[in-house]
């Protein structure tokens, strides 16, 4: 027979204290994509063709360049955190908890590195 009061049961299973800052973060990077991914949106529908040289010379210019830099940024982070939630609310196996997350922030960490890589490489030629 267990006689621990309510309080006592509920001791160590609340909150860790960490959510608002991933709640904020979470946030922040969507108020980044709204923006960026408007201009990015208006940009390419006011090309007459997506063929690579339009696109090429259109990231040629430093203001497309760095938006469009910004916007795979905040997309692949925002991305990440969101699928770090979906992980920690569905997933109960530590050791699967642990493999997915590590899987998703290598993901995340890859497709910055490319992204970076390929606005830079056709920035700077």
């Amino acid at each position: 027979m267990n006689y621990q009061t309510d309080l006592a049961k509920a001791k160590g299973h609340g909150s860790a204290h960490s959510g608002f800052s991933h709640w904020w973060l979470q946030r922040m990077s969507a108020v980044l994509l709204l923006p960026t991914g408007v201009y990015v949106l208006w940009q390419f529908l006011a090309m007459d063709n997506l063929a690579a040289m339009t696109v090429s010379q259109w990231l040629q210019e430093p203001v497309n360049a760095g938006i469009l830099l910004v916007f795979t940024l905040s997309a692949s982070y925002h991305g990440a955190l969101g699928l770090q939630v979906v992980i920690e609310d569905y997933v109960k196996n530590k050791s699967t908890l642990l493999v997915l997350r590590t899987l998703v922030y290598g993901a995340m960490i890859g497709l910055i590195y490319f992204s970076c890589f390929a606005v830079f490489k056709l920035l700077f030629g």
